[in-house]
């Protein structure tokens, strides 16, 4: 592939698509974004959040998104290179990472008008949402990816987190994966995505509070009954405390607030010990896994307690059996779990995994 733009500073090669959006090239890429001419256009879809009284947490409604791209065949994936209609005309890139055409929140998103005779607060869901494409190879995955790739991935999220939270209006940011389809995926190019948010969620309220509080998660980094892996500067473990079966954290031995703030160190064990842990739940379950995975960064303001780490929630609980969100965690917000948090963590400790590089 022909050299991008990748400077020491990390700056993507930026370019404008035609209807306004953005598309950033880290790394290496091959020719130059050309997205052909159309008369065809794409209506313009703004959300907006209501507030819950009851559970007190803003909901957020985006109708534009009923329209948005579901399980295209894999030579109509919009996701890989100069596929046609597609959203990254190259023919070939290491990471993009481009404005989600079906955005939940939108940089420009204006003052929604107030409901009719029902009095619940109303406001803009002003902030933005990125896709994160980890590769240009339609079968790639977290486990596969070169040690390389996965580096510039963890420094591009750090890149992203840090632009984002530059925009006025963002008060925290939240890249995360969701790897298969029990976990909505619709379009199956290895990607992620990147949530900023002009609110703060109650579930980062609530973490903030603990952290505020003086919960330090590095302490479990030194843990030998939950480890799953370790490196020199980066621990995976089952927390004690896990509401998912098989629930994995990657954690810093030592505070960072973001990954933006890791060392090269620190970069490459975190990104070794992201292509273990998705290994070992692909071995351990003979399958593979279909999970959520949250990369949490300080929110603005934040960055002096609020720990950055990364946390799996593997969505199996046995190779043919699916962990579901029923009606106790739904309904109470309390989990139920069917394994033990020191069994799952040495069940996938014992599992060896192989050519990572």
């Amino acid at each position: 592939m022909m050299n991008g733009t990748l400077k020491s500073d990390l700056k993507p090669s930026t370019f404008a698509m035609p209807d306004g959006r953005l598309l950033h090239l880290y790394g290496d890429y091959s020719g130059t974004p050309n997205w052909p001419a159309t008369d065809e256009m794409h209506e313009r879809g703004f959300s907006h959040r209501r507030w819950h009284p009851v559970r007190r947490e803003w909901v957020v409604y985006s109708a534009h998104r009923q329209t948005r791209t579901y399980k295209p065949a894999t030579d109509a994936c919009p996701l890989c290179p100069e596929a046609p209609g597609g959203e990254i005309p190259v023919r070939d890139f290491s990471i993009a990472v481009f404005d989600n055409r079906f955005s939940s929140f939108q940089k420009d998103c204006p003052k929604p008008a107030p409901i009719t005779d029902v009095d619940v607060p109303i406001d803009s869901a002003a902030g933005n949402c990125e896709v994160v494409v980890y590769s240009s190879d339609h079968k790639a995955s977290m486990g596969t990816l070169s040690q390389d790739r996965r580096e510039l991935l963890v420094r591009v999220w750090g890149d992203r987190v840090r632009a984002l939270l530059q925009m006025p209006a963002v008060q925290a940011v939240m890249p995360f994966e969701n790897r298969g389809e029990e976990a909505g995926v619709t379009l199956h190019h290895p990607h992620g995505q990147i949530y900023a948010f002009s609110y703060m969620p109650p579930i980062l309220e609530t973490m903030a509070q603990g952290y505020r509080e003086g919960y330090d998660p590095t302490k479990l980094t030194s843990s030998t009954v939950h480890e799953v892996a370790q490196t020199g500067s980066m621990a995976a473990f089952v927390p004690p405390f896990a509401r998912f079966p098989y629930e994995t954290w990657i954690s810093p031995k030592s505070f960072r607030s973001s990954p933006a703030d890791l060392t090269p160190g620190e970069v490459s064990d975190c990104a070794r010990l992201l292509a273990i842990v998705a290994k070992k739940y692909d071995i351990f379950f003979g399958r593979p896994c279909p999970y959520m995975m949250i990369v949490y960064a300080a929110p603005r303001g934040m960055e002096g307690f609020f720990p950055f780490n990364i946390q799996f929630y593997p969505l199996l609980r046995t190779p043919h059996k699916l962990k579901y969100l029923a009606g106790c965690e739904l309904g109470a917000g309390s989990f139920l779990v069917d394994v033990l948090p020191e069994t799952a963590a040495r069940s996938l400790r014992r599992i060896f995994v192989e050519n990572i590089s």
